[in-house]
């Protein structure tokens, strides 16, 4: 028999060892950067030794039976015999060819736990079932050895890769590090079957993929060119002139070696930019691959990507967020399906990624195949994690780990970017802060632009009907609140015809946001009435410029975020910022956003209202949120859903599914609703609200090969919502699904002011 990995659409068949070499071939290459290509060569090679049988053959050619393939390699490579010969003879060894196990038995579904022989699913299930199966017996796949010849393919024991794991010398670390390296071995493996996959399925688009792309020198010297135009032109104020300074210190800095660290800079000192320059130099230097870039928020995240698509140009920005989720991909699907969900799925191979922190970290801990497959690509990059203060406090602990464990064992660079820097330190780690010079004193002082008032007490709130009065009387004023209830709640005091009324929240699209963002800037920059109200995705990275800012009680880092958005290039002798207590429908009872709240107000009593920006205050809003005076506390606070425990049990435990399943940044999975619709002022005709350039790719979704280019460039037109949300739409019928894509069709429950509405949602 003639032994084939697939078919594709011309009829032309794959041979088998010709899929199984050059997968292990890609795979190596992609684990080089952390030393790792010996073990992800095997799980390539090994990968698909289950298509030797009979029946996955069948099924390949269109037999309409059940065939299962992922197993007998994970068996081969966990005999005592195969692991010695081919890796080396040490209980690590064995621990290294479990990882390869791993990559294998579940390069299809995605990993899950090692578990135990009770446990279904689990790879100890796994492998102790299939020696009674008789679908898994060694001889069905003895055809293989006729055409793979096993290489020796050793792991030294005083090599780089040994030596990362054994660096701290303490069976905890030993078992992060293991558990840390086995998905990046994971990672591998499924983006070189995938991209072997394709290579040989679109053979056009591969060729297309594999043009030479942007360096990371072009793209320095790009920036360069683009802040140098950007300064030159810039008005000469004292504002100016230490961003100026910010950003020569950044690139005078760029030449130390990768390591972490940090660069605090505060609100409006050009922070973005100055980093990205740092980063790009950086990675020039030290000969690393990529730069990364971690925004906490998707709109902060679309502004940023649009802002450096602007500097350096469009082709060479990937944007990623979570928009689209993709499931595990089932290996009994046919070839089609199969093919269409691996086209589906990034895998970061750009000079330039920006992402959220929700995408990058729990990537970091994922199961699922479409998550992992991306991983490796962070080896040797240069990632700047920017607003770190806002990683969630629960999860605070493994993010740092793992972030660490990417500088010692992957070649990374990272960079803690804030404007209100918590103390690294106090936090266990060792960071190497970029901006010494000017200190952060100097630097408080002079981008010091506001005065700061507090109305309102927890008991005595502030009404939404005094709020509207206080706001209808500013000429141009910014008020951020915490909830999207609490926004659509407060504009109902407004009447819509209010020249220069504008909302923004995360119910309205991406590209709808973009476009309220322009006529806000105009309005600002023309002089002309401008009253905002807006949660908090305004008030991080968001360019622009009030006299005034109202602050619904936060965090004391929200409040910072949002007095950057006053007075922020300096030209008011002093802008004015009014942190209120709200109603009660406008801050939680229970939750994140009230501890933060509580901190703040306990910080404020402390340090006085006028002083709740200073450097002592933030200092300790941030030892109370991260409960670093308490020893035994606070650590449990850093890591309140015991990832770090989990991953660091003696011995090595490889809890992957019940890791990722706990790591979630957003408690409830949001879905992704696409709405082509367009502002009545865009549209061709102002009758007809759909987006036509939305609709022909929603269109294209049923017949696109390479669907993840679709879905990319779909970003604009996405809302977010919960589950029961999406159920609400779907079961009356305001939303049609094409292709796993949820789009809304009836355009009535889209407001021009206030975006998507769920019906009944009040």
């Amino acid at each position: 028999m003639r032994f084939i990995a697939r078919i594709n659409s011309n009829g032309e068949e794959q041979p088998l060892i010709v899929h199984l070499l050059g997968t292990a071939d890609k795979a190596r290459t992609f684990a080089q950067s952390f030393h790792a290509g010996e073990l992800a060569y095997a799980a390539g090679l090994h990968h698909d030794l289950g298509k030797f049988k009979l029946k996955p053959q069948l099924r390949i050619r269109n037999y309409p039976i059940k065939a299962t393939h992922s197993t007998a390699g994970a068996l081969e490579i966990g005999k005592d015999s195969t692991w010695r010969a081919m890796f080396g003879p040490t209980r690590l060894h064995k621990h290294l060819a479990t990882l390869v196990q791993f990559a294998i038995a579940f390069h299809h579904g995605g990993l899950r736990n090692y578990g135990n022989k009770d446990e279904p699913g689990s790879l100890c299930h796994r492998l102790a079932s299939a020696a009674e199966d008789p679908e898994e017996q060694e001889h069905l796949w003895e055809a293989a050895w006729q055409e793979i010849e096993r290489p020796s393919l050793p792991i030294p024991m005083d090599g780089p890769l040994v030596r990362n794991l054994l660096r701290q010398q303490s069976k905890e670390a030993y078992s992060w590090k293991l558990a840390f390296l086995g998905r990046m071995i994971y990672s591998c493996l499924v983006d070189a079957d995938t991209i072997d996959t394709r290579d040989f399925c679109d053979p056009a688009s591969a060729q297309a993929i594999a043009a030479p792309g942007t360096t990371i020198r072009e793209l320095h010297d790009r920036l360069e060119q683009y802040l140098a135009v950007r300064f030159a032109n810039a008005e000469p104020t004292i504002v100016n002139r230490y961003r100026k300074a910010i950003l020569e210190r950044c690139k005078s800095r760029a030449q130390l070696p990768p390591q972490l660290f940090s660069l605090s800079v505060p609100t409006g000192g050009g922070k973005t930019f100055s980093s990205l320059a740092f980063a790009l130099a950086h990675a020039k230097e030290n000969d690393l691959r990529r730069v990364i870039y971690v925004i906490p928020l998707t709109s902060i995240t679309e502004q940023n990507a649009a802002e450096f698509r602007n500097a350096l140009g469009p082709e060479v920005v990937l944007e990623h967020h979570s928009h689209f989720h993709i499931g595990d991909l089932d290996e009994t699907l046919g070839e089609t399906e199969s093919l269409r969900y691996k086209l589906s799925t990034e895998n970061w191979d750009a000079p330039l990624v920006v992402t959220t922190s929700v995408q990058f970290f729990e990537s970091l801990f994922a199961s699922r195949r479409s998550k992992c497959r991306k991983l490796h690509n962070i080896a040797k990059s240069v990632i700047v994690i920017d607003e770190a203060q806002s990683l969630p406090r629960g999860y605070l602990e493994p993010c740092l780990r793992a972030l660490e464990e990417l500088v010692e064992g992957y070649g990374c660079s990272v960079v803690l970017c804030t404007a209100t820097h918590p103390s690294w330190e106090k936090l266990g780690r060792r960071v190497k802060e970029i901006m010494d010079e000017p200190t952060p004193s100097e630097l408080e002082r002079v981008f010091k632009r506001t005065a700061v008032e507090l109305r309102g007490k927890p008991y005595e709130p502030v009404r939404d009907s005094t709020l509207a009065e206080w706001l209808l009387d500013e000429h141009q004023a910014l008020c951020i609140v915490n909830t999207r209830r609490h926004a659509k709640k407060l504009l109902k005091h407004f009447n819509p015809k209010v020249d220069g009324l504008f909302h923004l929240s995360g119910r309205m699209t991406p590209l709808h946001r973009a476009e309220v963002l322009d006529e806000i800037r105009k309005r600002l920059k023309d002089g002309k009435r401008c009253i905002v109200i807006s949660t908090q995705l305004i008030e991080a990275g968001v360019d622009v410029d009030f006299p005034v800012v109202y602050r619904a009680i936060a965090g004391i880092d929200s409040i910072a975020q949002a007095a950057g958005r006053c007075n922020r290039e300096g030209k008011l002798e002093t802008g004015r910022v009014i942190v209120f207590h709200p109603e009660p429908h406008g801050l939680p009872s229970i939750g994140w956003l009230k501890e933060t709240a509580v901190e703040a107000t306990n910080c404020i009593d402390l340090y006085g209202a006028e002083n709740m920006l200073s450097l002592a205050c933030i200092s300790e809003y941030f030892e109370r949120i991260h409960g670093t005076r308490d020893n035994e506390a606070g650590p449990k606070l850093r890591d309140q859903y015991e990832i770090v425990k989990m991953m660091t049990r003696t011995p090595p435990h490889f809890p992957y599914q019940d890791i990722a399943e706990r790591f979630k940044f957003i408690e409830s999975d949001m879905e992704s609703i696409v709405v082509p619709w367009r502002r009545p002022a865009d549209r061709s005709d102002p009758n007809h609200p759909q987006d036509e350039h939305a609709r022909e790719l929603i269109d294209s979704l049923t017949t696109a090969l390479y669907p993840a280019a679709v879905l990319r460039k779909l970003q604009p037109y996405v809302v977010q919502v919960y589950p029961k949300e999406r159920e609400v739409l779907q079961h009356r019928q305001l939303i049609q699904t094409i292709q796993g894509v949820h789009v809304l069709n009836d355009f009535t429950f889209y407001d021009r002011m206030t975006g998507l509405t769920i019906p009944d949602e009040d």
